[in-house]
């Protein structure tokens, strides 16, 4: 199974697969055609270019997409993106250990690719992820 295309919502979700559905309707989008690795307090389901965040509470937590997803951002940012591009269409961002998250927008973040002469500007975004943002 792999996510070709849909576009990327911060905190809302990716394509037709929505953040806070169970674990159930997730199965139902996707198929039989995936791997799923039981951590402590969750679990992961992959699929060929996607990961999702099982949470405890048994509802989708995060949604991960890599290489082969041609959905994007706000129309401009997508997988091969960089954050000069994030700057130049979107607006400032922080890096938060290995990401990089939007400042103005929550439910978002961006790893990049380590490739030679890396340079943070310019290395190509690797994995987009959108999560669940708490809620006050």
């Amino acid at each position: 199974m792999k996510i070709d295309d849909g576009s990327i919502v911060p905190g809302v979700g990716i394509g037709n697969i929505k953040l806070d559905i169970t674990r159930e309707q997730l199965l139902n989008i996707i198929g039989s055609d995936f791997k799923e690795r039981f951590r402590e307090n969750d679990s992961v389901i992959e699929v060929e270019n996607a990961r999702f965040w099982i949470a405890e509470d048994n509802c989708l937590d995060q949604i991960g997409v890599q290489k082969g997803f041609t959905g994007k951002f706000k129309k401009y940012i997508g997988i091969g993106s960089t954050l000069q591009d994030i700057k130049n269409y979107i607006g400032e961002y922080i890096q938060v250990y290995d990401t990089y998250e939007l400042e103005r927008e929550k439910g978002i973040c961006f790893e990049l690719e380590d490739v030679d002469d890396w340079n943070e500007l310019t290395a190509p975004i690797e994995f987009i992820y959108v999560f669940r943002v708490a809620k006050h």
